[in-house]
């Protein structure tokens, strides 16, 4: 136990610190994540009848990730070539690469294996480029957005926590219990309810932001949060294992700490187009 809340200190100190400073802190701090979690996902299959591609899927990934960044971050004149430019040619590339690489793996199954190895990419890098996307200011005199993205971490925290003490105490209808006998009804309204709380909360000390859209953001990041995990959830039993690795002790893997992160980051930031373009 004591390992474990060490563990979950400097995890949430490091995101905390990272939110807050933004930047190149941020883009390195998940970048290094992001290649040790693509890493972490091949390995995963080490003892499955598939083989992703287990150097070329963390490379590619992790080239994706650095232009995907420039991209995002760069400051491009009208007469230059568009920073999207670059970024859509290395993804492009990098999966042509991975699917010419299975002719010489001579590996059983090479479809799924170029499947599993870029699906493990779009599961991972596009959630963290997002990350990075909505700490991005364009405004001169703001140097980062602190929020939503600080407020997204909050509400998973607060629904996890939550979800597993009233699941605890009170839960006895199960949500999912082929895929986590653990987890109940009860448990996940409970941590809905603080979750839309938290976000109700975090409006209160933002200036003109609604209520009503940290409430419902609340309610989003408590559902795909726990369909998140629920999806890793299901890859873990798919392939006979407990944790998603062992870098983390007394937490397991990487996946295992980022499955609700995944799900959740892309579900809101649609929501926040969709309220930005059409609601103001």
């Amino acid at each position: 136990m004591l390992v474990r809340a060490i563990t979950g200190f400097f995890y949430i100190s490091a995101i905390i610190s990272s939110v807050l400073i933004g930047g190149w802190y941020l883009h390195i701090l998940f970048g290094i994540v992001g290649l040790l979690m693509l890493q972490e996902f091949s390995a995963m299959f080490k003892k499955s009848p598939f083989s992703p591609n287990a150097l070329l899927g963390p490379i590619v990934g992790f080239l994706i990730y650095l232009f995907g960044i420039f991209w995002i971050t760069a400051d491009v004149a009208e007469n230059e070539v568009p920073a999207y430019v670059p970024f859509v040619c290395v993804s492009l590339i990098g999966f042509v690469w991975i699917v010419i690489a299975e002719l010489f793996r001579n590996k059983k199954n090479p479809f799924v294996n170029v499947a599993i190895t870029s699906a493990g990419i779009i599961y991972i890098v596009l959630p963290f480029l997002l990350i990075n996307f909505m700490s991005v200011s364009n405004d001169p005199e703001i140097s980062h957005h602190i929020y939503p993205l600080m407020g997204i971490f909050i509400m998973i925290w607060f629904s996890d926590t939550f979800a597993y003490l009233v699941g605890r105490k009170i839960g006895k209808n199960k949500l999912f219990e082929r895929i986590s006998p653990k987890k109940s009804w009860e448990g996940f309204f409970g941590g809905m309810t603080f979750a839309m709380l938290s976000g109700i909360v975090i409006a209160y000390f933002l200036e003109g932001q609604p209520f009503i859209q940290y409430a419902i953001m609340g309610i989003l990041v408590a559902t795909f949060g726990t369909l998140g995990d629920l999806v890793e959830s299901i890859l873990k039993r798919s392939l006979d294992l407990k944790d998603s690795g062992t870098i983390l002790p007394g937490h397991g893997g990487l996946l295992d700490r980022f499955d609700s992160i995944l799900i959740v980051v892309p579900v809101i930031f649609v929501f926040q187009m969709i309220t930005f373009y059409y609601f103001g």
